[in-house]
């Protein structure tokens, strides 16, 4: 059972300090008892409903305390706001849940979580004040109202005040962390509640009314248990380790089809092409969705339901897919059906990324702890949808930036971030290039330079190719995006539930990142590789390439889809021979490779 003792007598430590405890013995002996005094020792638990108004929109509050922890479960949704979410805090965690549902884990030993588990189970009427340090302030008068005022500190918080009506004995006001003023007390079970609440905050005043408080004798543990997702099976030990192709490439299936090769991309959500959901005979939503890309434009999606999605020993049920609804061919390496899975696995797990091993490690993450010799970088979940971010800086300018495994073109920088850093002009930047496509097409140019400052949180990025966007269609408010050019540079691991991004170095982690020496860049469409910019004084410049050419061969093989492409990165001096298609015409050309960026 859950009782409130005193202390009846307090030993004299020095003459000014029993002063002080005694009268704060008082003044809090003063509060329990005109609040119910051993009434709340029958009751373990405080369930409570009502009405919360924030930025003059209502919606529903739904608040939970375990009076002897200090345990708390507070649930809020405000439909006008775009607001439903959840917030827990317990001795073992502290976490949300954002709109989308997903779970995140904080320290339960923040100072403002203990502060809040400390008020929470009325600590302050617990012998010597449940271990807090206890200063009587000076008394505060308005009006006709007096109010005692008691500053806690409580071991390892921030501190707050409690101001007691003197006349009342009841608790008007908290200043801490937050202010929040309590009124319209009424009795439950012998026990005055307050019914209204009132908390002050740099984003505008939040008001509860709450219609119904009820207190319990036995505690519902099932009602403090964490909202984790639990629509995956695994194995006992929580692990699965999957090869990959190329770090990225791995092989699902859906619907017990398959496996098929699915790309694991941090900036995408489930998504697949309409001719791949076709083929395994997904019936499609007919309501047309707006569905953003990495390119300024978007495009219009249905979304499929699919039975399993299975990946290794990791299957996850009744999974949601976006189609694309624009064409009937969105297809990728010229042919095969787009198959992307990424932030709905970063949702339920701790997902390793290991390039240089070709694996994918999914963790799970209620049970995960990160053990390896990484560097933590404080990682950012966009709180409406999928996204992941990161801090960093190149010199002195610093933003945030989209991780995105998914951009194979390179290190990019938006509009915004270049202008207002002027960074064509400090990083001194030349050539403006063919800077990638998304699923609406083609991003906006960029310049090319070679940026040896990009910081990471404690990572540092050495010989990075940056690509910077001037372009106004730029509209992100980002900084930019981290993708494979650095990303394959290290092993990663995401613990999204936790905020956490780990770089574990290796051996290409110190090396500058590779540029083309041949001064090219293209993409592929499946014909072979398509030149989108001859770099100007380059060696294929020099050689007579120009835009729109498909290059066939090179040293008569069949060059990859890669889009770094291994013969180009060749030692300087090395001379290959492309088979050139100009329309109709073929042409064979020599160059020699040299450094460019």
């Amino acid at each position: 059972m859950h009782r409130f003792l005193f202390v009846a007598i307090v030993l004299c430590l020095g003459a000014t300090i029993a002063k002080a405890e005694s009268s704060a013995q008082a003044i809090l002996r003063h509060f329990y008892l005109a609040t119910g005094g051993d009434a709340w020792q029958r009751f373990e638990e405080c369930d409570s409903t009502g009405d919360i108004t924030y930025l003059q929109k209502t919606g529903t509050v739904h608040y939970i305390e375990d009076l002897h922890t200090g345990a708390n479960i507070s649930d809020i949704k405000i439909p006008a706001l775009g607001i439903k979410q959840t917030d827990g805090n317990d001795e073992m965690h502290s976490w949300h849940t954002n709109n989308s549902g997903d779970v995140q884990l904080f320290s339960p030993a923040e100072s403002v979580n203990i502060d809040d588990r400390y008020l929470t189970s009325r600590a302050y009427w617990k012998p010597n004040f449940g271990g807090a340090t206890v200063i009587v302030l000076a008394p505060k008068t308005q009006g006709s109202t007096t109010w005692d005022r008691l500053e806690f500190k409580v071991p390892h918080g921030k501190g707050f005040t409690l101001w007691i009506n003197r006349e009342t004995g009841v608790l008007d006001r908290t200043e801490g962390s937050i202010t929040k003023q309590f009124s319209d007390y009424r009795s439950v079970n012998r026990v005055l509640l307050p019914f209204r609440e009132q908390i002050d905050s740099a984003r505008g005043e939040l008001t509860v009314l709450y219609t119904s408080r009820t207190l319990r004798t036995n505690l519902d543990n099932a009602a403090f248990a964490i909202p984790f997702h639990n629509d995956y099976t695994m194995p006992p030990s929580g692990e699965v380790t999957v090869p990959t192709d190329g770090g990225l490439g791995l092989q699902a299936k859906i619907n017990n089809k398959g496996p098929f090769e699915a790309i694991f991309d941090t900036g995408a959500v489930n998504f697949i092409s309409a001719s791949f959901a076709r083929q395994l005979g997904l019936m499609l939503d007919p309501e047309n969705i707006k569905f953003g890309t990495s390119s300024p434009a978007s495009i219009q999606v249905h979304t499929a339901h699919v039975d399993t999605l299975q990946i290794g020993d990791l299957i996850l049920h009744d999974q949601t897919f976006y189609v694309d609804g624009q064409s009937d061919d969105v297809t990728d390496n010229g042919g095969t059906p787009v198959f992307l899975v990424g932030y709905e696995l970063l949702r339920r797990f701790a997902i390793k990324i290991d390039y240089g091993h070709q694996s994918i490690t999914f963790y799970d993450g209620p049970r995960f702890h990160y053990t390896g010799s990484g560097t933590a970088v404080p990682l950012q979940l966009k709180d409406d949808g999928n996204g992941l971010y990161v801090d960093a800086s190149i010199g002195t300018a610093t933003g945030r930036f989209v991780i995105d495994t998914g951009n194979e073109f390179g290190f990019s920088l938006t509009t915004k971030f270049t202008v207002k850093n002027n960074l064509v002009r400090e990083l001194g930047a030349h050539y403006l290039a063919y800077n990638g496509r998304g699923f609406a097409g083609p991003s906006p140019p960029a310049y090319l330079t070679r940026i040896n400052n990009l910081r990471i949180g404690g990572i540092t990025a050495p010989g990075v190719v940056g690509h910077l966007t001037t372009d106004p269609s730029d509209t992100s408010d980002l900084a930019g995006n981290i993708g494979q050019s650095i990303l394959t540079h290290f092993t990663e691991v995401f613990d999204c539930m936790r905020g956490q991004l780990y770089f574990e170095k290796t051996k290409e982690s110190d090396q500058s990142e590779p540029f083309s020496r041949a001064g090219l860049v293209f993409d592929s469409f499946g014909h072979g590789l398509q030149v989108m910019t001859v770099l100007p004084g380059s060696p294929s410049a020099e050689a007579g390439l120009k835009t729109g050419d498909i290059i066939a061969t090179i040293n008569g093989l069949k060059p990859s889809d890669d889009t770094l492409q291994p013969a180009f990165l060749q030692p300087p001096g090395t001379v290959l021979h492309l088979e050139v298609h100009r329309g109709s015409e073929t042409h064979v050309v020599s160059l020699t490779l040299r450094d460019i960026l």
